[in-house]
């Protein structure tokens, strides 16, 4: 007996497509059974905290960021929040009567530290919140409905 017949048919019982496509329906099955059953293909969901700093911001910018302000991405809330809010005077960088670099106090532009907070499914090797990632040095936007404030993240607290 062949294998496959002069009509296509494996051991004249299946068509060779009809097996490929039910072979194919099967491991897609598989996949997403294992996908939603398996514990650490699910991941947990765990409290993450993280600081981002604003730099140079006019006094009345750093005023709107408030504790409790909902993130925002794409004009949809997202389970971020501030939790804090401490506004400091603005560090800069300038040159002394030598030519050397100083730190001084700006007299006018703040520097914003707000920690925010949120709910996650930590599942991969990267945290993804408000649909931003999350990891120190990057580019962070503190952006809620009223204010949008470019900053860096300088902490991440992973809560049990």
């Amino acid at each position: 007996m062949k294998l496959i017949d002069e009509k296509g048919k494996v051991f004249g019982l299946v068509n060779i497509i009809d097996l490929i496509i039910l072979l194919l329906i099967v491991l897609v099955g598989a996949g997403a059974a294992y996908k939603y059953t398996h514990k650490s293909a699910q991941g947990e969901i765990r409290t993450v905290e993280f600081q981002v700093m604003v730099p140079c911001v006019r006094p009345e910018l750093a005023a709107a960021v408030k504790v409790g302000d909902k993130m925002v991405k794409d004009a949809i809330y997202t389970p971020v929040a501030v939790k804090s809010v401490d506004i400091k005077p603005g560090l800069s960088v300038n040159l002394n009567a030598q030519g050397n670099k100083v730190i001084s106090y700006d007299p006018y532009m703040k520097d914003v530290f707000v920690v925010n907070e949120g709910k996650v499914n930590i599942s991969s090797a990267t945290i993804t919140m408000g649909g931003q990632e999350i990891r120190i040095g990057k580019d962070y936007y503190v952006k809620s409905r009223d204010y949008e404030l470019k900053g860096t993240i300088m902490g991440i607290t992973i809560k049990d």
